[in-house]
C-alpha cells in the first residue's frame, strides 16, 4: 500500500515528562518476540494509572519504525462504538460500503484474517468483556490485538490472551515526572517536598499530572497544596483544574475517572451489592484490610439495606464475597487471597477520598459505625499477636485518625478500647497511652461531661501503668477520683472502681503500706453500700490480701484470705471459680511465708479434689498442676517439678496448640526447673525454642520476643558461653531502648541481667556501672522508696562486697537500711535482711 502505515482513530497525544514503566518494556517484548505467536495483550489496571498512554507510546513507536502497516485505534467503551471504528477502518482501507455498520465491520474482521499487510487493533478502556464478544479480530496471520481495561473477568483470559499489570508510579519516576513537569513551567521545588507529595496522591499517574497541572495554574506553594490534601474537608474536585484546562487530553478529572467503574461493578450480580461495599472499604486502611471483615453480621447487615427486601432475606456471606470479587474485576480494589493475612483488600486511596466525598455526614457516620463494627466482630478473644491481629489494629488506627468524631457521635465506640487493649496485649503499652490519650481530648472537645470520659480516663491511667509510667498513673487516678466525687459522690460504683485502681496503683509505686490503707478504706465503702457477701466486696478483699503480702505482712495477708476462703466456701461453694482461686492464693501466701511444705499439701488436696470433679484437662486441674510445680522447684524437688510441668505442659499444647502464650509460659517454666536441677544444655535448647516460637508468631519486636532472647542469653551463659551472653544481652538491652523506650520496665530489668552477666564473665567494672546505671533508673522512674528501688541499691551494695570494696559496701548497706525502715518499715523481711548483712560485717 502507497501511504503505509495508516492510522484509523485517534490516540492521545503523548503525555508530557512519559515516563518508561516495567508494562511499556513487557508489552515491547510480547508483540516483538521473533517467535511470538499472534496475540490479545492486555494492559489492565485501577482507573488513572496511565494505561492508554502506554498504549499510545507503543503506537506511535510502531509507526515511526514502520513496523505496523495499518494500526486501528477504537474506543472500547461499547460494542457499538468498537464495531463503528471498525466500519471506518474497512471504508479507509478498501472503499467499503459502510451504510451497515454490523456488515461493515464483520468486513472488516474478515479483512484482517486474510490480509498480508501487518496490522495493530488498539481496543482502548473496555468498559466490558461482553461489548468484545464476536468483534475480537483473529489471532492469525501478522495482525495483533491490544487492548486496554480496567477489568479483571476470567473471561479476558485465555491460552494466547497476554495480561501486562499496569500498577502507580514507583517512588523515583513520581518524583522524577514532577521534577520534569513543574520545571517545564520554571517551578523548582525540593525533592523531599514532591517526594511527599507524591506519596499523598499514592503515586498515580493521573493524580500526579493533575496536580501538577493545578500547581502551576494555580502559583499556590506546594506545602500550602499539601495542606489542603491533608484536609478531608476539602474536595478533591477543588484541588485539581477545571476540565478546561485539564493536561495530556485527559477527558475527566481523576475523581470522575472512576465512577463508571463503580456504576458498573454496582450493577453486577448481586445487584447493588458492591458499592456499600466499597464504602465500607474507603473508610479502613488502604493498605491491607483484612477479608474477615467482610464476613462480619455487621459488614451483611450494612450492604443489606442497600438491597430489596428479597436479596436482603437471602443475603450472606457469599454475596458480600461476590461483591468483593466485583470491585476487584473492575479494578475498584485488589482481592487477593494469597496476601499476607490480613492484607487480602487493597484500595488506592484516592479511590477511598472519591467514594466517601459527596455523602451526607449522616451517610459517612453509618459506613464508619458498620465498619468499626466490623472491626470488632472480625477481632478474635485470642491474646496471639499474629498478622492478622496487627493488620486489624492498622485499620483501627486508621479509622480512628480520619474518623474519630464518628466513633465519638454518642458513646465511644467499643472498637476504640479494644485497640488500646490489643496495643498493651502486644506490649506497645506506649503506644496504648498515646491513643488513649487523643480519644479523651477528642471526648472532651465534644462535651466535657460526657459520661463516658470516667471509663477512657481509666483506660489511660491503666495504659499509663503498663508502660512504667507509675507517676502519671497515680495523678490520672487521684484527678478522676476528685472529678467523681464532686460530680456522683462516694457511693458511686465508679468513684469505687477508681479507688480501687488507685490502691493498686499506690502499691506499684512503692507506698505498700499506703496501698492497705486504701485497700482497706475502700473495703469499709464496699461493706456499706454493696454488704460484706456481696462479689464487689469479696474482689476487694482479694486485692486486699496482695496489698499486705507486697507490704511484708504476710501473717495478715494469711489471716485476710483465710477469713475471705471461709465467706466464699459459704456464698459461692467449693467450686466456684473464685473460691478456687482463693484456695490458691491462700497456699500461695503460706508458702511465701516459708512454710513450703504447707503450701504444697494445700495443692496436692486441691489437685486430687479437682481431678475427682472434672478431670485432669480442666482449666481448673491446669492451674493447681501449674502451681503446684512451682512450689516443687521452690523446695528443690526439681524431679517432681519437671515432671508436673512437663506432663501439664503437653496437655496445654493440646487444648492450646504450639504456640499459645501460656504454653509458651509454661516451657520457660520448665527451662529454669531443668536448668536449675542442673541441665543447662537442656534449658538453653528450651528456650531457643521458646524464641523461636515467638519470632515466628509476633515478630522480632514484641516484648515476649524480647524476653525470650534474655532467656536464651541467660542460659548461655550458665552453659558456659559467658563472653556470648554478655554480648547478647548488650545488643538486647540496645534494641530494649529503641523499641520499647529507656524507662520501660523490660528495658530496665535488661540492665540487671546485663550486670550479672558482665559479673558472671568477670568483668567486675562493667557490671559496676551497669549495677549504677539500674539503681539511677529506677530512682529516676518510681522514685527513692519505691522496693524497686531500694532492691537495685541492695544489688549495687552486694556487687561493691563482691568487689571487694568492703568499706564502700558496708556504707552503702547502711544508707539503704534506714531508707527501708523509713519506707517499709523495720520488720520488712527486706529491711531484716539489710541488718543481718550489717551486723555480719560489722562483726
Amino acid at each position: 500500500m502507497e501511504n503505509a502505515p495508516i492510522l484509523i482513530g485517534s490516540p492521545p497525544r503523548e503525555a508530557d515528562c512519559f515516563q518508561e514503566r516495567s508494562a511499556s518494556r513487557q508489552l515491547a517484548q510480547a508483540f516483538e518476540s521473533v517467535d511470538a505467536e499472534p496475540e490479545v495483550s492486555l494492559l489492565v489496571g485501577a482507573g488513572g494509572v496511565g494505561k492508554t498512554q502506554i498504549a499510545a507510546r507503543y503506537v506511535r513507536k510502531r509507526l515511526s519504525d514502520r513496523s505496523v502497516d495499518v494500526v486501528v485505534w477504537t474506543s472500547a467503551s461499547s460494542r457499538e462504538s468498537i464495531q463503528s471504528s471498525y466500519a471506518k477502518a474497512i471504508n479507509a482501507l478498501t472503499g467499503a460500503d459502510v451504510s451497515d455498520t454490523e456488515s461493515a465491520a464483520a468486513n472488516f474482521l474478515s479483512w484482517t484474517h486474510t490480509t498480508d499487510l501487518k496490522w495493530l487493533v488498539v481496543l482502548d478502556d473496555l468498559s466490558t468483556p461482553s461489548a468484545l464478544r464476536g468483534l475480537c479480530p483473529p489471532l492469525v496471520g501478522s495482525g495483533g490485538v491490544l487492548v486496554t481495561t480496567r477489568r479483571r473477568d476470567a473471561a479476558l483470559a485465555g491460552a494466547r490472551w497476554r495480561r501486562i499489570s499496569v500498577e502507580i508510579f514507583a517512588a523515583y519516576d513520581s518524583v522524577k515526572y514532577l521534577t520534569e513537569k513543574l520545571s517545564n513551567f520554571g517551578l523548582h521545588v525540593d525533592s523531599q517536598e514532591l517526594g511527599n507529595l507524591a506519596e499523598d496522591l499514592d503515586h498515580l499517574p493521573l493524580a500526579l499530572a493533575q496536580s501538577a497541572a493545578y500547581l502551576v495554574d494555580s502559583g499556590m506553594e506546594c506545602s500550602r497544596y499539601r495542606e489542603l490534601l491533608a484536609d478531608r474537608r476539602s474536595s478533591l474536585t477543588e484541588l485539581l483544574p477545571d476540565v478546561e484546562s485539564l493536561p495530556d487530553d485527559h477527558h475527566d478529572i481523576v475523581t470522575a475517572t472512576w465512577s463508571l467503574s463503580m456504576d458498573q461493578a454496582n450493577s453486577l450480580t448481586p445487584r447493588g451489592s458492591a458499592r456499600p461495599v466499597l464504602e465500607i472499604a474507603a473508610v479502613l486502611n488502604p493498605n491491607g484490610i483484612p477479608r474477615g471483615i467482610f464476613a462480619t453480621d455487621a459488614v451483611a447487615e450494612y450492604v443489606g439495606s442497600f438491597t430489596d427486601e428479597k436479596v436482603q432475606r437471602a443475603l450472606s456471606e457469599a454475596h458480600v464475597k461476590s461483591a468483593l470479587r466485583n470491585l476487584h474485576r473492575l479494578s475498584l480494589i485488589d482481592d487477593d487471597a494469597g496476601a499476607a493475612p490480613g492484607a487480602e483488600v487493597r484500595m488506592h486511596a484516592l479511590v477511598q477520598r472519591a467514594v466517601v466525598e459527596g455523602l451526607s455526614e449522616e451517610a459517612y457516620e453509618r459506613i464508619v459505625q458498620a465498619a468499626a463494627d466490623g472491626l470488632l466482630e472480625a477481632w478474635p478473644n485470642s491474646p496471639i499477636q499474629s498478622d492478622y491481629v496487627r493488620a486489624l489494629r492498622w485499620n483501627a488506627e486508621f479509622i480512628r485518625d480520619n474518623s474519630l468524631p464518628q466513633l465519638l457521635s454518642d458513646y465511644s465506640h467499643e472498637l476504640l478500647d479494644r485497640h488500646g487493649e490489643s496495643l498493651m496485649t502486644a506490649g506497645l503499652a506506649s503506644a496504648a497511652v498515646e491513643h488513649f490519650r487523643m480519644v479523651r481530648r477528642a471526648a472532651e472537645e465534644t462535651d466535657s461531661a460526657r459520661s463516658d470520659l470516667t471509663f477512657l480516663r481509666l483506660s489511660l491511667g491503666d495504659a499509663l501503668e503498663e508502660s512504667g509510667r507509675i507517676a502519671e498513673a497515680l495523678k490520672e487516678y487521684r484527678d478522676l477520683l476528685r472529678d467523681e466525687l464532686e460530680r456522683d459522690g462516694s457511693d458511686h460504683g465508679w468513684v469505687q472502681h477508681i479507688r480501687s485502681s488507685l490502691a493498686d496503683c499506690l502499691g506499684r509505686a512503692g507506698d505498700a503500706k499506703g496501698s492497705v490503707r486504701a485497700f482497706e478504706e475502700l473495703l469499709r465503702e464496699r461493706i456499706r453500700v454493696h454488704g460484706p457477701d456481696h462479689e464487689l466486696t469479696f474482689d476487694t478483699r482479694r486485692r486486699l490480701v496482695s496489698a499486705r503480702s507486697h507490704a511484708g505482712d504476710i501473717a495478715g495477708a494469711i489471716a485476710t484470705c483465710q477469713e475471705l476462703l471461709e465467706d466464699e466456701l459459704r456464698v459461692n461453694g467449693r467450686d466456684h471459680a473464685a473460691t478456687w482461686h482463693t484456695q490458691i492464693h491462700l497456699a500461695e501466701e503460706i508458702g511465701a511465708s516459708g512454710d513450703v511444705t504447707g503450701a504444697i499439701e494445700i495443692l496436692e488436696a486441691m489437685l486430687r479434689q479437682v481431678s475427682r470433679r472434672h478431670g485432669e484437662h480442666h482449666e481448673q486441674t491446669f492451674s493447681v498442676r501449674h502451681h503446684l510445680a512451682q512450689w516443687y522447684a521452690e523446695c528443690e524437688r526439681y524431679k517432681e517439678a519437671i515432671q508436673t510441668m512437663r506432663s501439664l505442659l503437653q496437655d496445654e499444647k493440646v487444648h492450646l496448640g504450639e504456640t499459645h502464650p501460656r504454653v509458651l509460659e509454661l516451657q520457660c517454666h520448665l527451662a529454669d526447673y531443668v536448668g536449675v536441677a542442673g541441665d543447662f544444655n537442656r534449658a538453653l535448647k528450651i528456650s531457643q525454642d521458646v524464641y523461636d516460637k515467638h519470632l515466628s508468631e509476633r515478630g522480632p519486636e514484641h516484648p515476649e520476643t524480647l524476653d525470650s532472647r534474655g532467656m536464651v542469653a541467660h542460659w548461655k551463659g550458665r552453659s558456659g558461653k559467658k563472653g556470648e551472653a554478655v554480648r547478647e544481652y548488650s545488643q538486647l538491652l540496645k534494641d530494649c531502648e529503641g523499641i520499647l523506650g529507656p524507662d520501660h520496665p523490660m528495658t530496665v530489668r535488661m540492665v540487671m541481667l546485663l550486670a550479672s552477666a558482665l559479673r558472671s564473665a568477670g568483668d567486675l567494672q562493667g557490671a559496676l556501672i551497669a549495677y549504677q546505671r539500674l539503681t539511677s533508673d529506677r530512682e529516676r522512674i518510681h522514685g527513692s522508696g519505691d522496693p524497686r528501688t531500694l532492691k537495685a541499691r541492695d544489688y549495687l551494695a552486694y556487687h561493691l562486697l563482691f568487689s571487694g570494696d568492703r568499706e564502700r559496701g558496708l556504707e552503702e548497706f547502711k544508707r539503704l537500711y534506714v531508707d527501708q525502715a523509713r519506707h517499709l518499715g523495720e520488720d520488712h523481711p527486706d529491711t531484716l535482711h539489710t541488718r543481718e548483712h550489717i551486723e555480719d560485717l560489722e562483726s
